[in-house]
């Protein structure tokens, strides 16, 4: 196979494979590696390593793209470099190259991932675990996070009442939209009626919510 190269802006190496591109990877790389020498390649073995060398820097500088825009989790990275037409067996060594790095960092997204749903959305800690998961942290880093939260959910509760929900207490419809919604936010039956019962709001008819 035919291996050659063109120099673009920014430091760009394009490579292309018998007179097609491939892959765009940084000079630093390129012209640190074994292979911006060679002209051919008909080894299978060596062709094979090229292609995982050469692919897994294309994947890793797109995860560097990716994480420069917001932080992801290893599974999301994995995804979604996948899904923007990178091979999977070039994509999980460069995000592993990024986990080394410290780019990656599942416990720390987790960590940033559950102050945000607890600030901005008033969630609970039950909602907020499974959140994380969803996003592919395992559940022995969700449920340790979640353990680290420090508030009382109906205290929580009754603070949503207070404000984000305050405009659906004054009939009963509306109160039963707020309670549907901090059902969503993961809040229990018992502690959402503790917390209605604390600000004198009757929840008797609400069980079928």
């Amino acid at each position: 196979m035919k291996i050659s190269y063109s120099i673009g802006k920014q430091n760009k190496i394009h490579i292309s494979c018998d007179d097609e591109y491939r892959f765009t990877v940084d000079s630093e790389f390129w012209f640190s590696s074994p292979y911006c020498m060679k002209h051919n390649i008909e080894d299978e073995q060596e062709l094979a390593e090229f292609f995982l060398s050469v692919g897994s820097r294309f994947a890793f500088l797109a995860g560097l793209r990716l994480l420069s825009y917001s932080d992801h989790s290893k599974k999301e990275m994995i995804s979604k470099l996948v899904q923007k037409g990178h091979k999977k067996e070039y994509v999980i060594p460069a995000i592993d190259r990024l986990e080394e790095l410290g780019y990656v960092d599942d416990e720390r997204y987790a960590e940033n991932l559950a102050r945000k749903l607890s600030e901005h959305k008033g969630m609970s800690a039950r909602g907020i675990k499974n959140e994380i998961i969803m996003k592919g942290i395992s559940r022995e880093i969700a449920e340790n996070i979640c353990e680290s939260l420090d508030f009382d959910p109906v205290l929580r509760i009754i603070e949503l009442l207070n404000t984000k929900y305050s405009r659906f207490l004054a009939d009963e419809k509306g109160r039963k939209k707020a309670v549907a919604s901090l059902q969503r936010l993961g809040y229990g039956w018992s502690d959402i009626n503790s917390a209605f019962r604390s600000i004198e709001l009757e929840t008797e008819d609400f069980d079928d919510v």
